[in-house]
């Protein structure tokens, strides 16, 4: 008889934590990090935030030093111009560079 009640309790505890699990991995996509994100050095904070790519020419934050592409992008071409003239460099939606060194950007 304690055999039985230890299986179903057992059971129901699986049931439990399972549903739990469940309800984590439905939880809402909007819960995630989404969009474009500049970060400071070595990603201290964020400096600036982009929801939607436009392929606009844009000012970089003069701050920044690094990216995130979240979602919804698949390039960003940097310019040392600020009129996204220069040498175009493509760093694709994660990297790290040195603050300053570009002046606008583009997102696809």
């Amino acid at each position: 008889m304690r055999r039985t009640g230890a299986r179903i309790g057992a059971a129901l505890a699986v049931s439990a934590m399972t549903a739990v699990g469940l309800g984590v991995a439905a939880s809402p996509a909007s819960a995630q990090p989404s969009g474009l994100t500049f970060y400071s050095s070595g990603f201290a904070s964020e400096v600036a935030h982009v929801d939607a790519p436009t392929g606009e020419c844009t000012p970089l934050p003069p701050t920044a030093a690094g990216h995130v592409g979240w979602s919804g992008f698949t390039n960003v071409v940097l310019y040392p111009g600020t009129d996204c003239t220069g040498y175009a460099v493509s760093t694709g939606t994660l990297r790290t560079y040195e603050a300053g060194r570009y002046a606008s950007y583009r997102a696809f």
